[in-house]
């Protein structure tokens, strides 16, 4: 009579060859981590950014992207303007959207804002396009995170999101 089975030796090589691919693949799952990671950062912002453009047009008010820095890091948060008359004076603040809340850009993937100089915010009419876009002189609005972790190894390490005048917002992965 046959016993079928596997013996301790067998179950033993099998686990030693399982254990030499893990580790072999072991960097490679980190590094897919780390640009997950970076992409989930971005799409973040990206997403907030769109749902403040569609704020101002479906709401019909203005709407900024106000970024910000707290404790040594970026931080940005939706706010809208709300105001009105106070006898004859105009009378306007920024308020914050309750549906959205205060989010912080990662710091290991060293946020780099650039917006127009002293004034951290991307601001949307009631039309969807850049309220605040000098047309007298070019402008940047874009938000860059970068990966060190990748830049060392050769890989698209930036993604860099850029507002346009007309209010779209571009994705965009890069290597520095």
């Amino acid at each position: 009579m046959k016993k079928e089975g596997f013996t301790l030796i067998e179950i033993i090589v099998v686990m030693g060859i399982i254990g030499i691919i893990l580790a072999a693949s072991y960097p490679s799952i980190l590094n897919v981590l780390e640009a997950r990671a970076l992409d989930s950062a971005a799409r973040d912002l990206l997403t907030t950014m769109e749902a403040a453009r569609y704020t101002a047009v479906n709401d019909k008010v203005h709407c900024r992207v106000r970024f910000f820095q707290e404790n040594n890091q970026w931080r940005y948060l939706v706010e809208v303007e709300e105001g009105g008359l106070t006898g004859t004076t105009p009378t306007f603040a920024w308020v914050p959207v309750h549906r959205f809340i205060k989010k912080t850009l990662p710091p290991k993937f060293n946020p780099k804002i650039q917006l127009p100089s002293g004034n951290e915010q991307i601001v949307f009419s009631p039309l969807g396009i850049v309220a605040n876009y000098d047309f007298g002189s070019p402008q940047t609005f874009r938000i860059i995170l970068q990966s060190a972790k990748l830049k060392n190894l050769g890989q698209e390490d930036q993604r860099i999101l850029t507002v346009y005048a007309g209010g779209s917002i571009g994705y965009k992965k890069a290597k520095s």
